[in-house]
């Protein structure tokens, strides 16, 4: 997207967005429709990869007394969509993963399920904005990822192993997955279920 700029501001107006192919999904863990729509759209340039999320059907279940600026650990139990994303399509077992929610809280960690690790260090640097229409149930997440090892892997025609979740709802508890694990119960650590993140030039 060279020469185009994008405002991280939680809208859906800049033009860049209208050129960027979207993906839908429903399915819950197990590929089960559910009528929950989640829509996302990526971009990518040397700053970055950025990411735009679409909700509907969004309840807004998150504890606002807790700050955005902060990381928040436990954040999958609330409201939040879950991009994890696999930087070496070699190392299928090594992945980022971002949590963010509808108000902008966040929590970031790089896991190598082989070595059985996970580093809470880490840090997608992102840039969040998020909006909200609580009378339509509805709330966009916008945001910026600048972590060196997520920048080194946008090459153009790299196919990076990446998959996309939605935790929604308080009971029943949603679990939705663009790619469905299809696990008995919910288990968004299945990286053989990724689909793949194509960087087009």
């Amino acid at each position: 997207m060279p020469g185009e700029e994008i405002a991280i501001d939680g809208k859906v107006d800049d033009a860049a967005w209208s050129r960027a192919k979207a993906v839908q999904w429903d399915t819950d863990y197990a590929g089960k429709s559910t009528g929950i729509l989640t829509r996302a759209r990526f971009l990518w340039s040397k700053d970055g990869l950025y990411a735009l999320f679409e909700l509907s059907s969004a309840g807004l279940n998150t504890d606002r007394s807790k700050p955005v600026g902060a990381e928040r650990k436990g954040l999958y139990t609330e409201d939040c969509v879950e991009l994890f994303l696999t930087p070496a399509p070699a190392s299928p077992e090594r992945y980022f993963e971002v949590e963010i929610g509808p108000f902008g809280h966040f929590f970031d960690i790089a896991v190598d399920r082989g070595a059985r690790q996970e580093d809470t260090a880490w840090s997608s640097g992102a840039t969040i904005a998020t909006s909200r229409r609580v009378s339509a149930r509805t709330a966009v997440i916008e945001v910026l990822l600048t972590a060196p090892g997520i920048v080194q892997a946008l090459a153009p025609k790299e196919r990076l192993p990446m998959n996309l979740y939605r935790m929604e709802g308080k009971a029943p508890r949603n679990y939705l997955a663009w790619s469905p694990p299809r696990t008995k119960k919910p288990n968004f650590h299945v990286p053989e279920a990724f689909g793949a993140l194509v960087i087009e030039p």
